[in-house]
């Protein structure tokens, strides 16, 4: 059953089971039970989720710990029960693998994506990925009957130094990520290369993706190339 978008006239918030994350020292998240729902309301957003305030650290810290330098990003939710909901911000904290929305200056909602199918973030598909190694939200890069293949995040923190011939007082954060494919709840490190793309493709399938990739001058090593093979090959 289709949902089309609907203007939001209140918030339902489940307390999901993150009933507070507190961050080291001078930085943290924080539950906020006394959330003003006339307020949220306004922001759009109708969703499962928790409600919270966050503060910036007091250490000077380079880099940020969510995937977006902006939080100005067009959404769509996509929720289990085949609703589907438009945000006009958004962002990924990476850190703590979880989608936040901001309902004021200090103010966040945070999305509980257990009843959560995807959430789509700049034509960008994001998904709840269960697997032996457990949790994460990940960038689905390519999908199918068989496997996926992933985009995880993660931070690389490279401390700060006193020393002036290095030039870096403050500690900095680096975004990273890691692909992976997909298999059951088998989730196995993936690196685009010529052999290990073929081995995803059907054996009755393969000189004619080679052809296409010659023809149209791609790369194995290419994300967007990589994924552009793969959709070529399904339509087979």
């Amino acid at each position: 059953m289709k949902h089309s978008f609907k203007h939001i006239t209140y918030i339902i918030i489940i307390l999901a089971g993150y009933l507070g994350y507190s961050q080291e020292e001078n930085s943290g998240f924080t539950q906020n039970s006394s959330i003003n729902l006339t307020s949220a309301a306004s922001t759009n957003i109708q969703s499962h989720g928790t409600s919270g305030y966050f503060y910036n650290p007091k250490r000077a810290i380079d880099g940020t710990e969510y995937l977006f330098d902006e939080w100005e990003n067009k959404a769509v939710v996509y929720t289990k029960d085949n609703y589907k909901y438009s945000l006009k911000n958004i962002n990924l904290n990476i850190k703590r693998n979880l989608f936040l929305t901001r309902l004021s200056k200090d103010s966040i909602f945070t999305f509980n994506m257990n009843g959560i199918d995807k959430i789509v973030v700049n034509n960008k598909v994001y998904k709840n990925i269960y697997s032996e190694k457990g949790r994460t939200i990940c960038e689905v890069l390519f999908e199918s009957d068989k496997f996926s293949i992933l985009k995880s995040f993660y931070l690389h923190t490279v401390e700060g130094s006193p020393n002036p011939m290095i030039n870096r007082v403050n500690d900095k954060i680096i975004r990273k990520n890691t692909f992976y494919v997909l298999k059951g709840e088998s989730l196995i490190k993936f690196r685009f290369t010529k052999r290990k793309v073929l081995t995803l493709i059907d054996s009755d399938r393969i000189d004619a993706t080679r052809e296409y990739v010659k023809l149209k001058n791609l790369s194995f090593r290419k994300e967007k190339d990589v994924k552009q093979i793969l959709n070529y090959n399904t339509s087979l």
